[in-house]
């Protein structure tokens, strides 16, 4: 039986977005707050999509790699755990992705993530397994490139509304990645993972 035109529509659609795409080049340091380009820095190469690629194998092979007797560790007493740093980087991605989705589309959100004493103690990590965390950060993160892989210039580098700090799509998925390396180095240097 023959394909219909609808479904070779959507294979041609696929293969744009999987093989033809545009590069997502790096943000403009202006169109971000101060604090930003430290981890933009943490990012290699000029692509978006392939850092966002790069950095889900690195962070997947990690967390595979950790015994579940270390799953609970924490380097000092008032230190998130590893699981409880790893559903930190799915939470924020979940943030990022959100805020980007927002800008892309021109609706105005005043949307920021606490910081510090601010940021919750209680991610339930004593309820979860570093798999169950595993599988969360792989959804978040394919949702998140299927997100930017339908993105136009015109998307990503739109610059934001009046008041407050500066953000565009651009700047906030390669802060994604920077963030998701930064903890990725953490977990390596001060939990030994």
């Amino acid at each position: 039986m023959g394909r219909t035109r609808s479904e070779e529509s959507q294979d041609n659609l696929a293969y744009k977005i999987n093989n033809d795409m545009i590069k997502i080049h790096r943000p403009d340091t202006k169109d971000a707050p101060s604090w930003y380009p430290y981890f933009f820095d943490l990012a290699a190469g000029d692509d978006l999509i392939t850092a966002l690629e790069n950095n889900k194998q690195q962070m997947q092979q990690l967390i595979h790699s950790i015994p579940a007797s270390a799953a609970d560790y924490r380097y000092a007493p008032d230190k998130w755990s590893v699981k409880q740093v790893f559903i930190h980087v799915a939470d924020d991605e979940r943030y990022y992705a959100y805020k980007s989705f927002c800008y892309a589309r021109q609706i105005a959100v005043h949307l920021e993530v606490p910081a510090g004493e601010g940021y919750t103690k209680d991610f339930n990590a004593a309820n979860r397994t570093l798999a169950d965390i595993a599988a969360e950060l792989l959804t978040i993160r394919d949702a998140t490139i299927s997100l930017f892989s339908s993105m136009t210039d015109a998307m990503l580098d739109f610059r934001g509304f009046p008041g407050g700090d500066i953000y565009t799509a651009r700047s906030l998925g390669w802060m994604a990645v920077g963030h998701s390396i930064h903890h990725y180095n953490m977990l390596r240097e001060k939990y030994g993972v």
